[in-house]
């Protein structure tokens, strides 16, 4: 195993080297430290502008990115383009992600709870899960490649899309202390 003073070391005797030849420390560092970024439509419109006056090197070089996303982003300009003009704020075109098991298997639980609740009936994780696969059973537009489970991660994303929120009963409240 290394130390972590040795390895400190290592990563200060190489940036000194690769100064000596020229290169600048913050390209070194985000070479070394590339983390995963998102931007948001009006910063990607940018760089695509950049990019057309210059090069896709040239941007790739100027905003510190990869060559391949700027690719991408001037074949999505005119969607981007189109986007920004309602939402610049945003990341991600719109139709992008997963998309969901059913429509169906969205409306129908939620119409289940609400009536559930409309009655003061207590709606819990279990039976949310349970009344999904009963409902993705009889659903009309299942999307092919496999069974449905409801796992968890699935419940609490729909209850997240679907602005619910489960809470646990609590005992009933404690009575203020008299005063005196």
């Amino acid at each position: 195993m290394v130390d972590e003073s040795e390895r400190q070391v290592d990563e200060g005797s190489v940036v000194e080297n690769l100064e000596k030849n020229g290169q600048e420390f913050d390209q070194i560092v985000d070479i070394r430290v590339r983390k995963k970024r998102g931007f948001d439509l009006t910063f990607k419109l940018a760089v695509v502008k950049y990019a057309e006056q210059h090069s896709g090197e040239g941007a790739a070089r100027q905003f510190h990115m990869d060559l391949n996303s700027i690719r991408e982003w001037k074949k999505q300009k005119s969607e981007m383009t189109f986007q920004a003009d309602s939402d610049g704020k945003c990341a991600r075109l719109s139709g992008g992600g997963r998309k969901k098991v059913s429509e169906e298997l969205e409306a129908k639980p939620c119409q289940w709870i609400h009536h559930m609740r409309g009655w003061n009936l207590r709606v819990s994780r279990k039976m949310i899960r349970v009344k999904a696969k009963e409902m993705y059973a009889v659903a009309d537009d299942k999307r092919d490649g496999g069974a449905f489970e409801a796992s968890v991660s699935w419940l609490f994303r729909f209850l997240r899309r679907n602005n619910f929120s489960l809470r646990t009963k609590t005992t009933v409240a404690q009575r203020d202390a008299p005063i005196d």
